[in-house]
């Protein structure tokens, strides 16, 4: 009677973790927008963004959709200055890093843009972001 309580056991954890849904084996490197980010006659662009001082994907994500607006204000021809300044501070073997970024803009048109679609390379760490105009 035991073994058949065990036997039925392990039977319902071998089935109940076939249903379990795999992780996308699709890298970032296969994603078509990756090398021609126009699509449907609307312009597009990548952002991307090594990890962060800080380590957080949101702090990668701001900074590639920053540099994905960039790229689409070049297109439009928009002037971007872009500056960041970061300081790092060590004081009896503690230390803190700030990092402070600005972008300015100036131009007479207004560019309008929705993410498509974003992927996180797994060996490297590396966000992307793909942009396409409104």
């Amino acid at each position: 009677m035991n073994s058949i309580l065990t036997l039925s056991f392990f039977s319902l954890l071998l089935l109940g973790g076939c249903g379990q849904p795999q992780p996308s084996s699709v890298k970032c490197e296969d994603k078509a927008w990756m090398l021609n980010p126009n699509s449907m006659g609307k312009a597009g662009a990548v952002g991307s963004a090594m990890r962060t001082y800080d380590q957080k994907t949101s702090s990668q994500r701001t900074l590639a959709i920053t540099r994905a607006l960039d790229e689409l204000s070049l297109q439009q021809g928009v002037k971007v200055k872009l500056s960041i300044k970061k300081v790092d501070i060590v004081v009896n073997d503690n230390s803190h890093t700030t990092m402070d970024t600005q972008a300015n803009y100036s131009a007479n048109t207004k560019i309008s843009a929705h993410i498509q679609d974003t992927c996180k390379d797994k060996l490297s760490g590396e966000f992307f972001v793909w942009m396409l105009t409104d």
